[in-house]
């Protein structure tokens, strides 16, 4: 092989056009074999043809000129194996001259062992076992199906026959419609669908699924009164009422996306499938959305008010994808955040649409906004858009930054350029459709609607350096002066400024309101000024920026952190619940940086949850009070006074509303319809904070609970389980661990087993739990795509943390056999499993263990942010505690009533 061919990229000078894609699975034998013929335009004259295989064994190949009045053979001198990178060359005797060819290629290869590329998914059903073949192509596993030009920018038609057994009710799935079914039952029992030719797409939107699903079906309506199927699939197993609700969001979100983009949902189908093994939620494929089953499947009986928002989430999120990544498609990996942002950020706004009452905006804050800012306050976060340096990358690059910042970054900039965004949008859709596009393209097409601002200056602030900004707020008489620096976690950790273009500094678009004035006004602060000075009357009293936290940043008001304690002392719902999500979420996350004294956040949160009563603040309030207490309890035994305090604190402020809330959960307010839907949501957050905090009463009610369950089969409601199922187990004897886990092998409904695999983490040996996870290991009892979640589960159990990271290190090499060091999956189990060490010897241990295995593939970055969080936390450990002490000192002497 060529120099040339060392590099990861294919050569440009060849092009797909058409793929013509012939498959034969075998099910039960879980192989498949194959013929692709490829309809090739070759640029330039050559001897080569570059393309991708991974674990195909490819039979023959053959080469032909096409569109001449007699095509002939091309001679083939070699076929190389693939390299590194996954390329392998095909050589010719003789020179090709620029034009077009036929490239065809027989092969086969394996279903087994896998759950990327083509692969066998199984399921029970009539105490048999049923057998599908199914795919998974994003990023780069369409290779692993077929020879392909694999990478997004090589756009084609697919033209695709697919052959399956003719008994039980098998039938074949694609992108596009069934032109045809050929019949073929005397000689083998078998049949051959052949599918339309698709529109010009990437390799990583093909989609081929063989099974014996079943489907519900509604009618869509597209433009100019087309109409067109909606379909949604699950195996025999899950019932008919599972799909009724998700195919009428399917079919609202789509209807939506159709009327606000005005460009219509181009193909003639759409199919919505729920697989059993899925390692994603959800794959965007055009035509043929597949999901995690918990992510597509819902029914009032088995699913809680949280996974009806998570279903709705992932389907909105899925079909924004038609348009944002399949219609116009990334030209490359580094511009993820064009697909996956825009989809993050579209699946709250549709979702907010078609269901006005359940407030997914506000939800926004907490989902995306607040768990990226922590990820990205880290010296280990990366910018949304960089280089790609090999394929392992590409696959990591699937994380909160692409996703979630992407998403929030989309959120500011539609604030500030206001109503010609979408104006904007649609044309560039329609500019790009069917084709790739990059980040230039479509800060060029917005450039048209604005005279005033340089969008391309602004955003690559925000999407070429990591990180972002806290606004610092200074009064000055009748004036805020405001400054700004880059926000991190560690507030004395160091970094080079001029490793940034921009010097870690923001073009930071400032929104803020006042007492005086309750109409957000708008302000820039550019990254070369110094400072941005607001000016006020003498009657005004305090300022809130970032107004419902629509910009990207955090905002330090100093000594004006008085006057919103007062606000907030006096008129507690003045603010909208997400300028209070805001404050809380700043005052906690600059408080750990040391940023403000613990002494300002503790007080106004005690004085914010006298009246706090929705779901989002208390979401917040309840996370971070947990891993705050997480935190003390890892102090030395001998100083064991800050974390009871803090545990005291925080029942007093759970005090009242746990009586309002209870363990009773009113079916009444749970239709879409009802607008105090959403306040079922507050009691998770406020029962889980109780939980935790060690509460009495809680604790023997949720015992109470599980034993009711567990003895006489009265079912927990679905919103309130898991918790019942956790800390239940925690309170009651170990020896009613196996009754549990018969009832999670036994249990057919995904949901619910994921609820019940929670549970089973919870009880507090650790004998058990090393059963457990001996148990999980078997894919015929936990689902490879399951495992690393359940060991997660596992690490969350005080009792199991150093269980789980003692079980990880000893088999490291089983993971990586099994799920390879490509998946991105592995790379985030580290981090997950050690979030909560806070000691010197854990970090040592940490660093031996990545010395051990020095290779990490998609979990590099990952590695790096699991160092840079214990280090962080044993930091955190030894400045932090006596800050709080203080304020317990002030708390516990002052005499104040939580009313």
């Amino acid at each position: 092989m060529t120099d040339k061919y060392e590099s990861f990229r294919l050569p440009k000078e060849v092009k797909p056009i058409q793929y013509d894609l012939f498959l034969h699975p075998k099910l039960k034998q879980k192989t498949f074999s194959g013929k692709v013929t490829i309809l090739i335009d070759v640029l330039d004259d050559r001897r080569t043809i570059a393309l991708h295989q991974k674990d195909l064994n490819i039979t023959t190949v053959e080469l032909k000129t096409y569109g001449l009045e007699e095509d002939y053979e091309i001679k083939i001198s070699s076929i190389s194996n693939p390299s590194k990178y996954e390329i392998f060359v095909i050589s010719t005797k003789t020179d090709l001259k620029s034009g077009l060819y036929n490239l065809s290629l027989e092969f086969d290869g394996s279903l087994k062992n896998k759950i990327v590329g083509f692969y066998s998914s199984t399921y029970q059903y009539d105490s048999k076992e049923r057998y599908m073949a199914t795919t998974k192509f994003e990023p780069t596993y369409a290779r692993q199906a077929f020879p392909c030009f694999d990478e997004p920018n090589f756009k084609a038609e697919f033209s695709v026959k697919l052959v399956c057994p003719m008994e039980d009710n098998y039938h074949a799935l694609s992108n596009m419609n069934i032109e045809n079914i050929e019949y073929n039952k005397p000689k083998n029992n078998l049949m051959t669908t052949t599918f339309a030719k698709t529109v010009p797409m990437s390799t990583y939107l093909a989609c081929f699924i063989i099974s014996d699903m079943e489907k519900l079906k509604m009618t869509a309506k597209g433009l100019k009164g087309r109409e067109f199927p909606v379909s949604i699939y699950s195996t025999k197993l899950q019932e008919k009422e599972k799909r009724e609700f998700p195919l009428q969001i399917s079919v609202k979100a789509i209807e939506y996306y159709i009327k606000l983009f005005q460009i219509d949902y181009p193909l003639p189908k759409l199919d919505m499938v729920a697989i059993p093994d899925f390692v994603s939620g959800a794959m965007e494929n055009w035509g043929i959305v597949t999901f995690r089953e918990t992510r597509l499947l819902y029914d009032d009986r088995n699913n809680s008010i949280i996974d009806k928002r998570n279903v709705v989430n992932v389907i909105c999120h899925e079909l924004a994808h038609m348009w944002f990544g399949n219609l116009v498609t990334l030209s490359w990996w580094n511009d993820l955040w064009l697909n996956e942002g825009f989809a993050t950020y579209m699946s709250y706004k549709s979702a907010d649409e078609i269901l006005p009452n359940q407030k997914y905006m506000d939800q926004f804050s907490i989902d995306v906004i607040h768990k990226v800012m922590v990820t990205d306050a880290k010296l280990s976060s990366h910018p949304i858009i960089q280089n790609v340096k090999n394929p392992d990358e590409i696959t990591s690059f699937f994380d909160e930054i692409s996703y979630q910042k992407g998403a929030s970054i989309i959120r500011m900039m539609e604030n500030f350029i206001g109503d010609d965004f979408y104006y904007a949008i649609v044309s560039y859709l329609d500019k790009y459709a069917y084709r790739n596009a990059q980040t230039v393209d479509l800060f060029k097409v917005l450039q048209t609607t604005n005279d005033l601002l340089n969008i391309t200056d602004i955003m690559d602030t925000w999407l070429r350096q990591e990180g972002y900004p806290v606004i610092n707020v200074e009064r000055q008489l009748n004036k805020f002066v405001l400054t700004q620096k880059r926000f991190l976690s560690d507030s004395n950790a160091s970094f080079d400024p001029s490793k940034s273009n921009y010097k870690y500094r923001w073009t930071v678009p400032i929104t803020y309101i006042t007492n005086r004035n309750e109409i957000s006004t708008l302000i820039w602060f550019d990254k070369d000024a110094d400072q941005v000075v607001i000016e006020v009357d003498e009657h005004t009293k305090w300022i809130k920026l970032n107004v419902n936290q629509v910009g990207y940043y955090r905002v330090n008001y100093g000594t004006e952190w008085e006057p919103i304690e007062e606000l907030l002392r006096t008129h507690p719902t003045r603010l909208s619940i997400a300028d209070r999500a805001n404050l809380l979420d700043d005052l906690y996350s600059l408080a750990a940086a040391n940023e403000i004294d613990y002494f300002v956040t503790l007080s106004i949160t005690l004085f914010m949850f006298r009246h706090e009563y929705h779901a989002i603040p208390w979401a917040i309030a309840s996370s971070k009070m947990i891993e705050i207490y997480t935190l003390l309890k890892s102090l030395p035994v001998t100083r064991p006074a800050t974390a009871s305090q803090f545990q005291v604190f925080a029942l007093k402020i759970l005090e009242k509303m746990y009586k309002d809330v209870t363990w009773t959960v009113n079916d009444a307010v749970e239709d879409d319809l009802l607008p105090t839907s959403i306040d079922n949501e507050v009691r998770i957050s406020v029962l889980e904070l109780a939980c935790a905090m060690g509460h009495t009463e809680c604790l023997q009610e949720a015992k109470r609970i599980f034993m009711d369950w567990l003895t006489l089969k009265k079912m927990p409601h679905p919103d309130i389980r898991e918790l019942v199922y956790y800390y239940g187990m925690r309170q009651i004897d170990e020896d009613k661990w196996p009754t549990m886990f018969q009832f999670f092998e036994d249990e057919t409904d995904p949901t619910e087993k994921n609820k019940l695999m929670k549970g089973l983490a919870g009880v507090k040996s650790s004998t058990i739990l090393k059963e457990y996870i001996d148990k999980a290991r078997d894919e015929k009892i936990v689902r490879t795509q399951d495992f690393l979640k359940c060991l997660i589960m596992i690490s969350t159990n005080p009792d199991g943390t150093l269980l789980v990271w003692d079980w990880v290190r000893n088999n490291w090499d089983f993971l990586v056999e099994r799920y390879t060091l490509n998946d991105r999956y592995l790379g985030q189990l580290i981090p997950a499993i050690t979030k909560s060490f806070a000691t010197e010897t854990k970090l040592e241990e940490m660093n031996a263990f990545f010395a051990k295995y020095p290779k990490a593939g998609a979990g590099a970055n990952n590695r790096a942010k699991a160092l840079e969080t214990v280090s962080w936390n044993i930091k955190w450990l030894s400045e932090a505690p006596p800050k709080i002490d203080e304020w317990m000192k002030w708390y516990f002497t002052s005499g104040y009533v939580f009313k």
